[in-house]
């Protein structure tokens, strides 16, 4: 740290340096379980800055982690209680090139600053649905978004990446240059190398349709056949986005059932008050299912930075991702919540948990076919021919005393559906690493192909192994495997 403070005057924070901007990088991170104490945060305003920083920490060996926006989790993702955390969040430039195809994003913005600047000028970039998440970490996993339907993931609108190697060599990826490692990046999370900038695909667009709808909790199982139809048809429809949400929160009498409609069409004319035909008939004409509740519903036409702050999660508690992938399909989807109504009917009245999430979302072939027609990318969900589905547990709590009593909960809601989902051939090797749990595989769950392409290209551009054995944070080639769960067991609150 006093060689980086040396070479990067102001721009270093210690315990006994700049000890309030010290504390503020650690209390920055979403989820408390996240806000370890490095040895130092450097916070670099430029490529050129982190490449001499990379090369500095790596002449030394000493370890780092790479924060974004520092919402990823398992623990130690983007940060590290032993070492130096490059904080990359001054390097937040949003800029629409010359001839409006691309738009240039710093690899610290969140999302929201992304779509207000690009929102007054009347363009957009798929992205993320949560305003408070960070640029790089959700891209470089692969990346959800209100788009996937029309463009795929996020990181298939990647044309170019600006990418610093473990040496602290600087370069680009694309189709046209380093075209391995450009595919490679597309999902390997931080792997491969420090990217401090993406050029993405832009379009013209406008104000969008959605928000969320909330319905009595006596229409879940009504939801599950509207949820396979509106998978299956995605292709028909690409400008419909949904997210179902189920939220147990802890002293609530009812499990709030919501639907997250986003319509990324023209909205001229629209209804506001109900979600646009045919993209949610499924939902909207399902007697079941009726009407949202009004009071408790927010569907509009609105700005895309505002239909994004509003799905942020809530801040300064500590969290805990796990999901699996299974096929869409409504026997199998009504299995998957009997188990969740069997396993979390005991935990409804327990205080040990802020809320619970559930979601489903969809994963249509669509979504990975337009990937490949951008030159594919590492997911490895080309393996899949049929239409899938997310499933992501989400909890929230507060409190390090109850950190063993939420890992038992995941382990034993997870543990039950990877067997039920397998035992009737639904179960996919895919993880979604963005919200992956901390003893999967999801770089093993891409498949033997796909982590091939990893590798090699770990291999050839970062031949020293830095951000293998420099980098600890997150899920490392060393341990994947070609499938199945990885037992890592790290605590939940390294610092505590």
């Amino acid at each position: 740290c006093a060689s980086l403070e040396s070479a990067f005057p102001g721009k270093t924070f210690s315990r006994n340096n700049q000890a309030n901007l010290y504390r503020k990088d650690v209390a920055s991170y979403f989820s408390v379980q996240d806000r370890l104490e490095p040895d130092c945060f450097i916070a670099p305003s430029n490529t050129k800055q982190v490449s001499q920083i990379v090369g500095l920490l790596s002449k030394g060996s000493c370890k780092f982690a790479i924060r974004s926006g520092g919402h990823g989790l398992p623990v130690g993702a983007s940060n590290i209680a032993k070492g130096v955390t490059i904080d990359l969040t001054r390097m937040k430039e949003v800029t629409l090139s010359e001839d409006k195809t691309t738009v240039s994003v710093g690899t610290g913005a969140l999302w929201g600053d992304v779509y207000a600047q690009l929102d007054a000028i009347g363009y957009g970039i798929p992205g993320g649905r949560a305003g408070g998440v960070g640029v790089g970490g959700l891209t470089l996993g692969g990346g959800n978004s209100f788009y996937a339907a029309r463009y795929g993931f996020v990181c298939d609108n990647v044309k170019n990446f600006e990418v610093v190697l473990g040496n602290g060599t600087v370069v680009q990826a694309n189709n046209q240059t380093n075209g391995d490692l450009f595919t490679a990046l597309k999902g390997s999370h931080n792997n491969l190398g420090l990217v401090t900038r993406f050029d993405i695909v832009a379009f013209k667009s406008g104000p969008l349709y959605g928000g969320i709808a909330t319905y009595p909790e006596s229409t879940a199982r009504a939801q599950l056949p509207a949820l396979v139809n509106f998978t299956d048809n995605v292709e028909k429809y690409p400008f419909g986005s949904l997210l179902v949400l189920w939220t147990y929160l802890k002293g609530a009498e009812e499990v709030a059932i919501q639907n997250l409609y986003e319509y990324t069409g023209d909205v001229e004319g629209l209804d506001a008050s109900k979600p646009p035909s045919p993209e949610f008939d499924a939902f909207t004409t399902d007697p079941e299912i009726g009407e949202p509740i009004a009071e408790a519903s927010t569907l509009r036409i609105d700005s895309l930075t505002n239909l994004t702050l509003e799905l942020d999660s809530p801040p300064d508690l500590s969290n805990l991702y796990a999901s699996i992938t299974f096929s869409n399909n409504l026997t199998v989807l009504n299995g998957v919540v009997d188990i969740l109504e069997e396993k979390l009917a005991k935990y409804r009245d327990a205080d040990f948990f802020t809320y619970v999430g559930v979601q489903f979302q969809p994963l249509p072939r669509v979504f990975t076919e337009h990937g490949l027609d951008r030159g594919g990318n590492v997911l490895g969900l080309d393996r899949y021919t049929d239409n899938n589905l997310f499933f992501l547990f989400d909890i929230a709590w507060n409190g390090t005393q109850y950190d063993d009593k939420i890992r038992d909960v995941a382990d034993e809601v997870i543990g039950a559906l990877q067997e039920y989902t397998n035992s009737v051939g639904a179960l996919k090797d895919f993880q979604y690493i963005n919200y992956a749990y901390y003893n999967l595989n999801p770089l093993g769950g891409y498949g033997t192909a796909a982590l091939d392409k990893i590798k090699a290209a770990s291999l050839k551009y970062d031949p020293q192994q830095v951000f293998q054995k420099l980098v600890p944070g997150g899920f490392k080639l060393a341990d994947a495997a070609d499938k199945g769960p990885l037992p890592l067991n790290p605590p939940l609150n390294p610092s505590s």
